[in-house]
């Protein structure tokens, strides 16, 4: 496995670094990347994280500045220099620009009730004033994801409120309204995904460098947008990891010390940032926009998590995939009971993968069953 490759890369001479964060294994990488993402525990899983022993032990990062060393700088209470991305016009603006005040309004109010139906009614009022359907399917692929986050922001938010106001199920529903609740089937429709605000919403279509969709303002803001793209940023370096490790396997003649180097590097980039959550993070800041991304009060769904990470599953699989077989199938079957929380493009690819025979992708882990003794041929992974 690419494992044992790791483990052996030479370190050109120079010493292992004395930095903690180098000497995290990747099975600890990934199960702090899971807790620190995850916005409520998953009460349907109780077995204990995996544990592994293969470690990472050199530090590869560069000592130029990280994109991440600003993260939780607690220096601003208000996001500036936006460059506007609004693909459904009016309705993207008021996620933007509205939405916050709107939500702070309502925990203000002292009939929060009325105040969420008035939200409601605004929501639909803006969306009686256009074809909002034919919008969001003319739309270029690179607008219709951030449209679809548009979408589902408002629907979460006014479950979320609706459960804050101590609405019943009947009357959440009525406030979110069918038109609204059309787009958003709509969407899903159109990209494959849970019919909640998902992980993908949140993190990977989200523009979170320049016009970020959040639901706090002031300082909790400003903490809520570094949080989601602290994540958006590991994203970034799971993707870069991943084709270092497909390159590997997928091409002959390829120079393995270089793309395994090159993985590393992202992964350490990436424990980097995780660094910046545990380091800076302020706890209290978190709870006040934590309270928005927990699971959907009205239905059986689970809230926007990194569980939900496919790419942290690519990777965990291209580097030990066979190990994780052997020591806990549970981290599959996982993966398999909750596979409509991730992004779906990544995580049908894997499982073709793990399935060789099965080219579309069905939940059809036949290879788990039975205790699950032989770990399947691998089929080839294309990057993502």
């Amino acid at each position: 496995m690419m494992m044992a490759q790791a483990r052996d890369l030479d370190t050109g001479g120079c010493a292992p670094t004395a930095d903690p964060r180098s000497l995290l294994s990747f099975a600890l990488y990934c199960n702090v990347l899971l807790s620190i993402c995850a916005p409520e525990a998953d009460q349907m899983n109780t077995n204990p994280p995996v544990q592994l022993t293969a470690n990472f032990s050199i530090s590869t990062r560069e000592q130029s500045p990280h994109p991440a060393q600003g993260l939780f700088s607690h220096k601003s209470v208000s996001i500036a220099g936006r460059q506007r991305k609004r693909p459904l016009g009016l309705l993207s603006d008021f996620v933007t620009d509205e939405l916050p005040h709107r939500v702070a309004e309502i925990r203000c109010s002292e009939q929060p009730n009325e105040a969420v139906r008035l939200l409601g009614r605004s929501i639909n009022a803006i969306l009686s004033k256009a074809d909002y359907d034919a919008q969001l399917l003319s739309l270029p692929q690179s607008d219709f994801g951030i449209a679809k986050t548009d979408i589902h922001y408002l629907v979460n938010c006014l479950y979320q409120m609706s459960a804050f106001a101590g609405l019943n199920p009947m009357d959440a529903g009525r406030t979110v309204g069918d038109p609204l609740n059309r787009l958003a089937r709509l969407s899903c429709q159109q990209q494959p995904s849970i019919d909640v605000l998902s992980y993908e919403d949140v993190i990977l279509t989200n523009p979170l460098q320049s016009d970020p969709r959040l639901y706090c303002l002031g300082a909790a803001g400003v903490e809520e947008r570094d949080f989601c793209l602290g994540h958006q940023l590991i994203e970034g370096d799971l993707q870069s990891a991943m084709d270092a490790l497909l390159e590997l396997r997928d091409t002959l003649d390829v120079d393995a010390r270089q793309c395994l180097t090159r993985c590393l590097k992202h992964l350490d980039s990436a424990i980097y940032v995780l660094t910046r959550f545990h380091e800076r993070m302020s706890l209290d800041l978190f709870g006040h926009f934590r309270a928005y991304y927990v699971k959907n009060p009205y239905k059986n769904r689970l809230g926007p998590s990194g569980r939900f990470s496919a790419r942290m599953v690519a990777v965990s699989v291209l580097l030990m995939g066979e190990e994780l077989f052997h020591q806990s199938l549970q981290f599959y079957r996982d993966i398999y009971r909750l596979s409509d929380h991730y992004p779906q493009a990544c995580i049908r690819e894997v499982f073709r993968w793990l399935v060789p025979d099965n080219g579309s992708g069905e939940l059809d882990p036949t290879w788990l069953e039975g205790g699950g003794r032989h770990f399947p041929g691998l089929r080839l992974f294309r990057p993502l």
